[in-house]
């Protein structure tokens, strides 16, 4: 066992306080030093923080290598981040203009009072996979079974599972089964080693765990379809301050408008792809194609067009599984977390607009 069923309690209050301080504190940071401020270099520079070897980074580099930066008339300076959670303070510390996140995140933020807003860029979730002398063949085999769980007690992968394998297969998975949470590097390590039996994992990872020949039990699209949610749904995207938003309206639609020929060159284009081979840092071919058509699952335009009654049904079963740890005060999905890009700047983009 790689944890216990202890790393799925909340965190005590005095922690939780501690960690809002150390946040704070680093806030205040970012503001004396001058890492960043409010206002980029200039009016045409979006600043945008991203994980070094995330995802974003091969729609950002082709949407500059493709010249779509340039046709928008904007710049793109991006600044490398260590982890997510450094993304975000810097967003809010206003040492960058933008990063990507889940709207999850947005409206939690705003019912807090920090006014983000979202965009959407990707539907992709992941999956379960076990291994195949695990003897799991449905999720109801999870029973008395490790699963090895991505992020934390409250991501909304693991609520999605948890409310499909109750409706399903009538199984709590917090109760029933034995979760573990650890990084999904981590995760997919233990499971290739014979150390679990079944990981829930991001899809980059799942990718991963698809090509090195593990079994799928479910994908994250299947669970949703299971809950009432009969297509993808946007779940990250571009994430930046309402205020910045509203004072750099033009802008902010000719990057969406670049990021939205990019995915449709990403989609496409399979030169692109063996262009964006090296900076993906993969092993195999196998990891290669899972990779290259996961992503493309991920950004089909039709599918990035916010349903707003669909989002706020997906809120509700996720507020009703994280309760407050999850969603804080907001009992109600915030409209304004998407941002809706305004009609005399959309220029045909509609994939956006709640």
């Amino acid at each position: 066992m790689i944890g216990s069923r202890t790393t799925a309690r909340v965190q005590p209050r005095s922690n939780r306080t501690a960690l809002r301080a150390v946040r704070g504190w680093l806030l205040t940071v970012l503001a004396c030093v001058g890492i960043g401020t409010a206002q980029a270099a200039d009016d045409k520079t979006i600043r945008i923080g991203i994980l070094q070897f995330g995802t974003v980074a091969w729609t950002l580099d082709t949407m500059t290598a493709r010249g779509f930066d340039k046709a928008g008339d904007f710049k793109i300076e991006i600044v490398p981040m260590a982890a997510s959670n450094a993304a975000q303070i810097a967003l809010q510390g206003g040492a960058v203009d933008m990063i990507t996140s889940d709207w999850l995140w947005v409206t939690r933020n705003r019912s807090e009072g920090r006014r983000l807003q979202f965009a959407p860029n990707s539907t992709a979730l992941g999956g379960v996979y076990v291994r195949s002398d695990s003897g799991i063949k449905t999720v109801a085999d999870l029973k008395g079974r490790e699963i090895g769980v991505a992020g934390t007690p409250v991501d909304k992968s693991w609520l999605f599972l948890q409310a499909w394998a109750r409706k399903s297969a009538k199984l709590d998975l917090k109760r029933d089964a034995r979760p573990s949470f650890a990084a999904p590097p981590a995760l997919n390590e233990f499971i290739l080693r014979g150390k679990l039996p079944a990981v829930l994992n991001f899809w980059p990872y799942a990718a991963r765990l698809k090509a090195a020949g593990l079994t799928p039990l479910i994908d994250l699209d299947d669970v949703l379809v299971g809950l009432g949610v009969d297509k993808p749904v946007p779940m990250v995207g571009w994430v930046f301050n309402e205020a910045w938003a509203g004072s750099h309206r033009e802008l902010l639609a000719r990057f969406l408008a670049a990021a939205d020929k990019t995915n449709e060159v990403l989609r496409r284009d399979d030169a692109e792809w063996q262009r964006l081979r090296p900076l993906m840092k993969i092993d195999t071919d196998a990891d290669f194609l899972a990779l290259r058509d996961a992503h493309r699952a991920g950004i089909v335009a039709e599918q990035l067009k916010v349903n707003l009654p669909v989002m706020q049904s997906l809120y509700a079963l996720l507020a009703a599984e994280g309760g407050e740890e999850l969603v804080g005060k907001a009992t109600t999905l915030d409209p304004q977390t998407f941002y809706a890009v305004p009609a005399e700047n959309a220029g045909g983009k509609s994939g956006s607009k709640p």
